[in-house]
């Protein structure tokens, strides 16, 4: 079978969404809603759902990847306040890389020019959205890294202001509970106040441990209040 010349895969290989979470050794994120084996989880899937929590169109019935972090959404635009051209739902894993559901593969955007670049748009359900700082060429063919957040200046709006510094990786800013792209009182009056103590897959969980609890907003909300997202609006 002849392959489509206009599909194009992407693989945020690094991204580190380090979600504001806590860092294991190795500088890799902890897997804790995905390896819930507590009251209320799921064999093969923890506390994260199987059906994708922004667009709905993904639903595995065999068990997510096993060092599955969490659902990110990985938007592509051609110009940085431009809209959005395409737009799939990916697996963050522990080592910071953004894969399908198998764990392995990357992520396919079809419909794409193929001689275009993009600037590549990261959101979680409860972190600050993410741009590239740069169009970035998009090349299934040559097997690199299309952009790794990690680094110093990868992140549009430079550095404390699109990321944060996070042990030696930039990271997405951590308590946006209700995902409008500020972190402010309505994270913790409406989202964390109404969520606290409760167990399982929550928006006020900012550091996603399956428990939402004191730390969240004391070592989170009140870290990060006054930050939004520096993603052009469209």
């Amino acid at each position: 079978m002849r392959r489509n010349k206009n599909m194009r895969k992407i693989l945020i290989v690094a991204l580190t969404v380090i979600l504001g979470i806590s860092l294991l050794s190795a500088q890799t994120m902890n897997t804790y809603l995905r390896s819930a084996t507590f009251s209320g989880s799921v064999a093969g899937y923890g506390f994260i759902p199987a059906t994708d929590p922004y667009l709905g169109t993904i639903t595995v019935v065999d068990g997510l990847p096993a060092t599955m972090v969490d659902w990110v959404l990985v938007e592509l635009r051609a110009t940085s306040g431009g809209a959005t051209v395409a737009q799939v739902v990916g697996c963050l894993l522990a080592d910071g890389s953004v894969t399908d559901t198998t764990g392995t593969n990357g992520l396919v955007f079809t419909g794409l020019e193929s001689s275009t670049s993009y600037y590549v748009v990261v959101k979680h359900r409860n972190h600050l959205a993410v741009m590239s700082n740069v169009a970035v060429s998009i090349d299934e063919a040559n097997g690199t890294d299309e952009h790794d957040f990690t680094v110093s200046g990868a992140s549009y709006g430079g550095d404390g202001f699109g990321e944060k510094l996070v042990g030696s990786d930039y990271a997405m800013f951590a308590a946006d509970g209700d995902g409008n792209g500020f972190i402010q009182t309505t994270d913790k009056n409406s989202t964390w106040t109404t969520q606290v103590g409760q167990v399982g897959y929550k928006a006020a969980d900012f550091d996603m441990n399956g428990f939402v609890q004191t730390t969240d907003k004391s070592a989170y909300y009140e870290n990060n209040v006054g930050k939004a997202t520096q993603v052009p609006a469209q």
